[in-house]
């Protein structure tokens, strides 16, 4: 059975930091603590760390989530033991519920009635276009499956419609004279030559988006290497900055991806710490 004080120890840098939130509960007698950290864009939970703040619900519906930074009764100085007092006061007073966090994500809204089956619906409240590689939840996993069938079918089309235009590599100009006698003919010429250039205009369009299809894949891959290499790069730093060995192995190795996150916030904040007490050069101009 682990008792509050052990938590408070256990947790006391999260708490202190205010970067992650530390979410208690109790299973009878016995006191339970997780760390999370929320997504920086919206502070809602990862998607790998929801279904285990749901399931913490079930175990104790009474469940706080404390942080140091946002909540009360806590500090950067206090004690283990002034630390443990707080949890207590936010549990025992049932502040900073667990179930009434913004933390959690709104609810997908549901497939209206009468939309066609063809067209795959994304229940999030939001005019922004959702992430085709990034399952959020929001998506059925059918509608999800569907929406990239369309994608592909687009994409087929589009490169069917490019492999037809003609390769062209120089247009000669060409002075054309027409002598037209009656309206009938006019009428004729016109037609004709409105549905050539309507044609041309299709094709002319569809070329334009295989070229912006293929463009956005470029993005894709270049913003990819960007990121590996910056993410290289803050590796060599984060280790040369290490004093934890065991940091760096839960960094790496862990199974659990929240733990390799937890630790990784830890060695960027031991870099930080070092480079501020760096000396500073002065130029001299």
């Amino acid at each position: 059975m682990a008792a509050l004080n052990t938590i408070a120890r256990e947790y006391a840098d999260e708490i202190r930091d205010g970067i992650a939130w530390v979410i208690v509960w109790k299973t009878g007698r016995s006191w339970n603590a997780e760390a999370f950290w929320l997504n920086c864009d919206d502070d809602t939970f990862e998607s790998e760390d929801l279904e285990q703040a749901r399931e913490i619900l079930k175990q104790d519906p009474s469940a706080v989530m404390v942080n140091g930074y946002y909540c009360g009764h806590f500090g950067e100085d206090m004690t283990v033991a002034e630390l443990a007092a707080g949890i207590r006061w936010h549990y025992e007073n049932g502040t900073n519920l667990l179930k009434d966090s913004d933390a959690f994500p709104p609810e997908p809204i549901e497939r209206p009635e009468g939309l066609p089956a063809d067209m795959p619906w994304y229940g999030k409240a939001t005019g922004a276009e959702p992430d085709p590689y990034v399952y959020d939840g929001y998506m059925s996993a059918e509608d999800y499956e569907l929406m990239h069938k369309h994608m592909e079918a687009d994409r087929q089309q589009e490169e069917a419609a490019a492999a037809q235009l003609p390769e062209r590599r120089g247009s000669p100009g060409v002075a054309l004279t027409l002598t037209i006698a009656e309206p009938d003919q006019a009428r004729t010429i016109l037609t004709a030559a409105g549905e050539a250039i309507t044609a041309a205009m299709d094709k002319m369009t569809q070329a334009l988006r295989a070229f912006a299809d293929w463009l956005t894949k470029a993005a894709i891959t270049a913003s990819k290497i960007v990121c590996d290499t910056v993410n290289r790069f803050t590796d060599a730093m984060l280790y040369r900055a290490n004093d934890h060995p065991k940091w760096w192995h839960l960094y790496k190795h862990d199974k659990k991806y929240r733990v390799r996150k937890k630790y990784r916030k830890r060695l960027m904040q031991q870099l930080v710490e070092k480079l501020r007490a760096a000396p500073t050069m002065e130029v001299i101009t």
